[in-house]
């Protein structure tokens, strides 16, 4: 057996892939025997054979491990599994693999260990926890290390918070070994601190079930170690013992910061201070050799520089000054959002009480991290070779992470916590990068574009407050963009040699677009158009021109654009062909962005825009990004009055082609998409003609489909075919006299069958209510009673909270027309042994906080206080479920789910008219601050004080005065910002779909004060005892609950 596994093991290792491929066949049939573990692990033991196939034998037994050790194993295959004497054997010879003489072969058996241990402690290997502990103190430091190694993969993969007491005898070892400075090496210091930021984050986890637990052991943890933590950040970067393990060293310590930040930010405040003393002593030291290491390739500094930031160990790892710089931003965003921290960035002036500037450190931190942002050699090679990653790097959330990426976060938390004290520090620092890239560029120095062109994307980071500042009159013209632009932007934008540079130019001019004066955007969108449509540019100046046009057409008035845009779309049609699939869509996006312009141009370059739109669909038909773009696209060109025609006689085929012919389930989804699109775009009714064009296709395609998205996509297109041409497609008919209602009715009780999955139906419930509003006095009762008692069928037995939630608002809308005819057809109704009414209460409330969309939870919550008011026996009869009951049992404890099996959580019952109060008053207490915001008079801030619990964490949670503050003030004050975003008052980009249904849009309720329609309604309810309210409703109320129902009755 032994033989057999060497020779295949050998063979495995072959550079002829044949042999390779042939061996590892073999070696999967070998581990179906069942001493396999015993005899592999023999062979990784053997002293006679070579160390690659005693390493090979080590990674090859962990597999095994993986797949055979034990059947609960996620990669389990099937197959013989050691008895528990052969896994004994196995085990004691696996960890006399730890105090091997080779660090290679101790790794790896490490991780074998780990996995052992996963399975088998502490039942069958109980003394393996203190076998390792005795090797932390073993007098060979290998051995220590092996252990740590073990510890390092353990600890993290399987320890819990059910692990507490291991972890208390391990945290005192890891603190030893950390502090030993002159006993262990480097790198087993930084695996116990690696194995202590676990160890942290395990004990914080806990932190909301044994609060008291956290709170006695985290504070003398946490003071024990920050001080050696501190020590380590304090030594250079560079020292005697070798650079490389120093930066691991610092990196796992910056790690444990981070953790214990997010943990435990109360008990860091103490140390706070001092680690931003020592971070920001360690960003200046090392800012000056990471550009020489990473970015000025040239300089005759860079080969020094990248010995003392970057180490390859014996073992081949690399270790670089990345991780430890990515771990010190992430940690400075977090401190900048801490209360006491504050006063180290920001500060009120003394000539203008209640003005904030940015304090010294903070200007000269972000002057530093302009410094790190620059565009390092590695990623300029990268882009060269491939332009994707060029394209995806400069996307807002691109998927490489690096030191630019990290300084981006940063700046964007700044921007977030205080805008305007981070854009006059940027002024700061954009004077100071300037004059030292005028300087370069003046002395030859190439790598003058360098520090130009990050500056200006730091600056554009902080683009959007700093245009919202200047457009309020509240910006006080700390950053001059004037300036910038003849300083930095003109000679980049000129500087055909350095492209990356140029491109720049483009994009940062389009971040300001808003405030340009006109005669610079001319200039600039006749550039942007021009270098759009020029084939010899370099892709990056044409890419970076085609994102500053998204801009340019968003923000620029209509005068400026209008004469450009033919150019735009004409510019943009030569340079879509020549995209990938992951670059297309910013060309897609400034489409998108130039149609709004003018209609008229649009209508004029129909042809060449339906080309590109359709032609990249079609070419990539299954990209999901891609797919929606040009959905938004579809949409616009539909409802063009001078364009619709003509795009949807080009686009239609196209689509009806695809949906019917089409044979990949997400190809014919994609284009269902698409119809829906130029449906929802189009007019209302839709042409003559439209609907017995594409209707019957579609309807065959969906009744003989059983792909989820096929069908999902459906549903949401019948909504609008409903929405846009109700009354033909009540007219309509197919040749055996089915109406079109009839068959999308059909539709519907074939999706809610029980065969049919819930996740295929997730969309049936909007398509329902869309037929509701529609089509109720087009179609007849028996009709709508059918689709009740359907959709009700199908709710009884329904199981995921989405799909209940989903079909609730049916009867939501049926209960605000008609909700006494409503409760007597449910109640006529019967399914299971419950009546219909019982079946929709139970869903209803069970999942009321689940309902999607503003609209809807705002008509299921005003359809609530109307079967309230009817106070029908059937509704105040029927007992619900309430509110839980504390679990004796599992107080205390982290429970498990066998243990919530073994004693499950209890609930009150209570009659239904109870429920419904109680969850009109939590819908009240979700938007408590913004009702109290809206009524004047004094107390309202204390009102509002009583109802919110006390917070102990210092994390800050309000803003600073900034002009319009809403840190300070009255209550009206303090809750304008939240009121305004409950009302609708804020745009956000990602919209709720109902903000374009027209339906939706010209129901009272959509814009109807919620809070304060539920407001009168408790006060109705409590001063006129509706339902009984004293005698059977209020004694069920909680105190909170009890607390906010009395204040809202305060408020007149």
């Amino acid at each position: 057996m032994e033989h057999a596994i060497f020779e295949a093991l050998h063979g495995s290792l072959s550079p002829e892939a044949h042999t390779r491929m042939n061996s590892e066949l073999a070696l999967k049939q070998l581990e179906l025997k069942t001493d396999f573990s015993l005899a592999i692990t023999n062979v990784a033991l053997s002293s006679h054979a070579d160390i690659s196939i005693r390493q090979a034998a080590i990674v090859q037994l962990r597999g095994y491990v993986g797949r055979h050790w034990s059947i609960g194993s996620a990669k389990y295959e099937p197959g013989p599994i050691p008895d528990q004497q052969l896994k004994s054997q196995v085990r004691e010879k696996a960890f006399s693999l730890l105090v091997n003489d080779n660090r290679k072969l101790c790794g790896v058996a490490a991780a074998v260990v780990a996995s052992m241990a996963r399975y088998d402690w502490p039942d069958e290997w109980p003394q393996l926890f203190l076998q390792l502990v005795e090797l932390l103190h073993s007098i060979n430091k290998s051995h220590t290390h092996s252990a740590m190694c073990v510890f390092s993969e353990w600890v993290s993969a399987d320890m819990s918070e059910q692990h507490m007491e291991q972890i208390g005898i391990l945290l005192p070892e890891l603190l030893r070994i950390f502090v030993s400075t002159s006993e262990y090496e480097l790198n087993t210091r930084a695996m116990a601190v690696r194995v202590f930021s676990d160890c942290i984050e395990i004990i914080s986890n806990m932190s909301s079930a044994q609060k008291a637990f956290a709170d006695a052991h985290a504070p003398p943890i946490l003071k024990e170690w920050m001080r050696p933590i501190l020590d380590v950040f304090k030594q250079p970067i560079a020292n005697d013992n070798g650079s490389g393990s120093i930066i691991q060293l610092k990196s796992e310590c910056i790690k444990s910061v981070v953790k214990a930040a997010e943990g435990f930010p109360k008990y860091m405040l103490p140390y706070n201070a001092s680690i931003l003393e020592a971070l920001w002593m360690q960003l200046q030291d090392i800012q000056e050799p990471f550009v020489h290491a990473f970015v000025y390739e040239d300089s005759e500094h860079s080969e020094s520089a990248t010995n003392m930031l970057v180490y390859c160990d014996e073992g081949g790892s690399t270790y670089s000054v990345d991780s430890y710089l990515l771990g010190i931003f992430e940690w400075l965003a977090k401190a900048a959002e801490i209360k006491s921290m504050r006063k180290f960035f920001i500060a009120s002036t003394e000539n203008n009480v209640g003005t904030i500037a940015p304090t010294p450190f903070f200007g000269q931190l972000v002057s530093v991290l302009m410094n790190y942002a620059q565009i390092t050699s590695e990623m300029l090679n990268d882009w060269v070779d491939d332009m994707d990653l060029f394209v995806a790097d400069e996307d807002e959330e691109g998927y490489r992470f690096n030191v630019r990426v990290s300084v981006q976060e940063l700046i964007q938390t700044f921007d977030m916590l205080f805008s305007r004290p981070l854009a006059i520090a940027l002024g700061d620092a954009a004077r100071e990068r300037t004059e030292l890239a005028t300087q370069w560029r003046q002395n030859q120095n190439d790598n003058w574009w360098l520090v130009s062109e990050a500056m200006l994307w730091a600056v554009g980071l902080a683009a959007e407050n700093i245009v919202d500042h200047f457009e309020k009159g509240t910006f006080g013209g700390q950053l001059d963009i004037g300036a910038l632009f003849e300083s930095d932007v003109w000679p980049l934008a000129q500087s055909a040699p350095f492209p990356f540079g140029q491109g720049r130019a483009f994009v940062f001019a389009s971040s300001f677009a808003k405030i340009l004066p006109s005669n610079i955007a001319s200039v600039l969108v006749d550039a942007s158009c021009s270098a759009v449509s020029n084939s010899e540019l370099h892709p990056a100046v044409r890419l970076s021109a085609v994102r500053a046009t998204s801009n340019f057409c968003a923000y620029l008035p209509e005068d400026i654009t209008r004469t450009h845009q033919a150019g735009f779309i004409n510019g943009l049609a030569t340079i879509i062909p020549q995209l990938s699939e992951d670059s297309a869509h910013i060309a897609l996006d400034a489409l998108h962005s130039a149609l709004q312009v003018d209609q008229g141009i649009t209508a004029s370059l129909e042809p060449v825009i339906s080309q590109m739109a359709m032609g990249i669909w079609q070419k990539y038909p299954g990209d999901v990004l891609l797919t929606s773009i040009v959905i938004d696209i579809v949409e616009d060109m539909a409802g063009n009055s001078h364009a619709s025609e003509a795009f949807t006689r080009h686009a239609l085929p196209i689509i009806g082609t695809a949906i019917t012919q089409g044979t990949d389930g997400m190809v014919v989804s994609s284009a269902i998409d698409l119809l829906a699109g130029l449906v929802k775009g189009g007019p209302s009714p839709m042409p003559e003609g439209y609907t017995d064009a594409i209707f019957p296709s579609l309807m065959q395609v969906l009744s003989t489909s059983s792909d989820s998205e096929v069908l999902q996509s459906g549903q949401s297109c019948l909504k609008y075919f409903v929405q846009k041409d109700a009354e033909r497609i009540c007219r309509w008919h197919d040749n055996h006299g089915v109406t079109g209602i009839g068959l999308i009715v059909r539709f519907v009780s074939v999706m809610l069958s029980p065969d049919s999955s819930e996740s295929a139906a997730l969309f049936i419930g909007d398509l329902v209510v869309k037929i509701v509003q529609k089509c109720s006095a087009l179609i007849s009762g028996d009709i709508l009673t059918e689709l009740v008692r359907v959709v009700t069928d199908r709710l009884a037995t329904a199981r995921t909270a989405s799909f209940c939630s989903s079909l609730v608002p049916l009867y939501a809308q049926l209960s605000l027309r008609h909700p006494a005819e409503v409760v007597s057809l449910l109640g006529s109704m019967s399914f299971g042994g419950q009546s219909g009414l019982q079946v929709v209460l139970s869903a209803w409330f069970k999942n009321y906080m689940d309902v999607q969309g503003y609209y809807n939870r705002k008509v299921s919550a005003i359809a609530l206080t109307r079967l309230f008011t009817l106070s029908d026996p059937r509704i105040s009869e029927f007992v619900v479920q309430g509110d839980l009951i504390p679990n004796a049992v599992n107080k205390g404890k982290i429970v498990t789910r066998s243990m919530s099996r073994i004693n499950p959580d209890q609930y009150t019952q209570i009659p239904a008219a109870a429920k419904i109060v109680k969850l009109l008053l939590a819908e009240v207490d979700m938007d408590v601050e913004s009702l109290f915001a809206r009524a004047s008079g004094a107390g309202l801030s204390a009102a509002v004080d009583d109802l919110e619990p006390d917070g102990d964490d210092d994390w800050e949670d309000d803003g600073y005065s900034e002009g319009n503050s809403y840190g300070s003030g009255t209550a009206v004050d303090k809750y304008s910002y939240l009121s305004d975003l409950i009302d609708g008052g804020i745009d956000f980009e990602e919209r709720d779909d109902d903000d374009d249904d027209d339906d939706v849009l010209s129901d009272p309720i959509y814009n109807q004060d919620l809070n304060e329609a539920l407001g009168s309604f408790m006060r109705q309810v409590v001063q006129g005892n509706q339902g009984d309210f004293h005698e059977t409703i209020a004694p069920l109320l909680t105190e909170k609950e009890a607390s906010l129902l009395d204040k809202l009755c305060t408020i007149s």
